[in-house]
Formats: C-alpha cells, structure tokens, sequence
C-alpha cells in the first residue's frame, strides 16, 4: 500500500491554504482506501490532461474519448488539436482514417509495395529506382507509369482525351499462344505505311507497295 505523507500545518497556515490542504489530503485518501485512480482524484498523467471522458495531450494533439452520443463516436485520434482535422482517427464503428501515412510491405528492404500520402502514390519497387507506380495526378488525370534506373519508360493514361499506352525507348506486345486481335468500330492509323516493317524481309510496306505499282506501270506499258 503506498505511503501517505500528510502536509505540514504551521502557525502561519491561512485559512484558504488550510482548505487547500484538507481537499489534499482528502483526495489522497480517496486514492489509497480505493486503490484506483479515477478522474476524481487525478488531472494529469504523464503530461496528458484527464477528463471524465477523455484523455488527451496538454496540446490536445493526440487522445482518447469514451463519451457517446448518436453518431459514430470519435475514439482516438492524432495529429491536431482540431479533431477534424486529424491525420489519424479512429471511430467507435472500428474505420480508421489516414491522411498522412506510409505503408510498405518491408522496412527499407526490396521488393516491396509502398502507399503513402507524400505524393500520393501506390508503387510496387524491384529497387529505389525501379517501379511502377499509380500516380492520380500525371497531367491532370490518374495514370500508370513505368520507372526504369529512375527515368520514366512507358506509362497509360488519357492525357489527350484517349487512352494512350507509350514507351519510351520502345514498346513490344508479345502474345504467346494465341491471336493479338483489334476489334475497332472505325480506323486504325498509321502515320504512313513505311511505319509497317516486315523484319522477316527487312523491308516495309510502303516498299513493297511502291515494288507493285511500279510492275503494274510496267506491264501496262509494255
């Protein structure tokens, strides 16, 4: 059980300051016949100010609540003294909000999958310099980027009002096993048929088409 020391009495005691301590000393044996803390008998633990629904930091920064009302009561929460505003909550339903955060599936090791709110990005990394990352603000509008030796290689969005794929360096479309098929309800666009190269012949379209007009113009001439 602890030790109670009881303050001192002095002639020169007033007899505000001995109200003072008789509600002292009353507290104190409050505490030690109950063996308890409660919010009757304590103020502050710890630096963090105690109510009797709520425990918080001096700053009001980061605490805890226990009052109920109707709503979806607010439980713990950090980051702000203005509760809203909070970067961390959790309410009495169990959802849990984050506003600044950083989750990765490894602490500073590779592979990994990373989402945090600096950037807003979720990437998968192979290394610090190799990944691919969901960005939802690349010009203007979500899109997926590819990131090789830290330099962006290829990526997906709708930047110029159309889904767009590009590579940067180069772009293959490998189909193993079947058909690469494009069902298209109006055209597909080439810049000119010199874009269409058969490396089979190393020759383009273009060549072979000028290579058939020009033995058709000699068949109609002879």
């Amino acid at each position: 059980m602890a030790m109670f020391q009881a303050p001192q009495v002095v002639a020169q005691t007033t007899h505000d300051q001995l109200l003072d301590l008789f509600a002292r000393v009353v507290k104190e044996l409050e505490f030690i016949v109950n063996g308890a803390i409660d919010s009757k008998n304590v103020r502050e633990i710890g630096g963090y100010n105690v109510g009797k629904t709520e425990l918080q930091s001096k700053d009001g920064a980061v605490g805890l609540s226990s009052a109920r009302t109707e709503e979806d009561d607010l439980r713990i929460w950090a980051g702000d003294p203005d509760r809203a505003k909070a970067a961390f909550k959790v309410f009495e339903s169990g959802l849990v909000t984050l506003t600044k955060f950083l989750l990765s599936s490894t602490d500073g090791a590779f592979p990994k999958i990373e989402m945090g709110s600096e950037g807003n990005i979720l990437a998968a990394f192979s290394s610090a310099d190799h990944y691919i990352a969901i960005d939802p603000n690349y010009a203007g509008t979500p899109a997926l980027k590819w990131i090789f030796n830290g330099t962006p290689r290829g990526g997906l969005n709708d930047v110029s009002g159309i889904m767009e794929l590009f590579g940067v360096g180069g772009l293959v479309i490998n189909v193993t096993g079947g058909d690469l098929d494009m069902a298209v309800s109006e055209k597909i666009n080439f810049e000119n048929w010199n874009r269409l190269y058969n490396r089979s012949t190393s020759r383009t379209l273009q060549q072979d088409l000028s290579e058939i007009f020009d033995r058709l113009e000699a068949l109609e001439g002879s």
